[in-house]
């Protein structure tokens, strides 16, 4: 699913948004001001970024012009999700002008909010050149996606991993049956005596997942098995 940034300082319109989406099956991140917000555009380059205008230390608008004059992230659409009074549509004028793919007002809707998200990340053309370029992985239940580094089981996002712990889980996916630890140890580039190594990565991966999804990573005698 999608990566969104909301760059919004009202903590508890954050955390509304931010449940709401994730139960969606987004992967969710946040700013608190303008800078802190495009300096993350540039680290994990979402999807979509909902942007508030009346924004700390860099604004909204400020925030949109800078975003549009770095060519490596110009093309993120970008929904403002703002309070400011506009009876004759000239504030959503002015920041479709500027790039804006949708203006939505405070209080937000939930159901209206998530509609225009998924209208907005089906137009993308930079979503769809990205999942032509990094197709999941899957096996029965279990789908890895490469480009986030996430983990979804029966359609539900279960984890975020780290390089490691999602590069443990590939090539337990890649197995049709038991992977040996020695084969493990040499993928993720252990040592062969880094057997203990080993051992907290996967404890690390199984505490990553649900309590209920656990269980899909077996012990075998001489190695583990995921179960999709």
């Amino acid at each position: 699913m999608a990566r969104i940034l909301s760059v919004e300082d009202d903590a508890d319109l954050q955390r509304v948004i931010g449940r709401a989406l994730f139960r969606e099956g987004y992967e969710m991140h946040y700013a608190w001001n303008g800078r802190e917000g495009f300096e993350k555009v540039l680290s994990i380059n979402p999807d979509l970024i909902l942007l508030d205008l009346m924004l700390p230390i860099m604004n909204g608008v400020d925030f949109l012009r800078k975003l549009r004059e770095q060519k490596s992230v110009k093309d993120i659409p970008t929904v403002v999700v703002t309070s400011y009074g506009d009876e004759a549509d000239m504030l959503k004028c002015a920041m479709e002008t500027m790039g804006a793919a949708a203006c939505l007002r405070k209080p937000v809707q939930i159901q209206e909010l998530t509609r225009l998200i998924k209208g907005v990340l089906g137009q993308s053309p930079q979503r769809a050149a990205a999942e032509r370029e990094a197709p999941n992985i899957t096996k029965g239940q279990i789908r890895a996606d490469p480009r986030f580094q996430t983990v979804w089981i029966n359609d539900r996002l279960a984890s975020t991993l780290p390089p490691k712990e999602f590069a443990l889980l590939k090539e337990l996916m890649a197995g049709a049956g038991p992977v040996s630890r020695g084969e493990l140890l040499k993928a993720l580039g252990y040592a062969p005596s880094q057997v203990d190594a080993l051992k907290q990565a996967i404890h690390r991966l199984r505490r990553s997942l649900a309590s209920t999804e656990r269980r899909r990573i077996k012990t075998t005698s001489d190695g583990y098995e995921l179960l999709g």
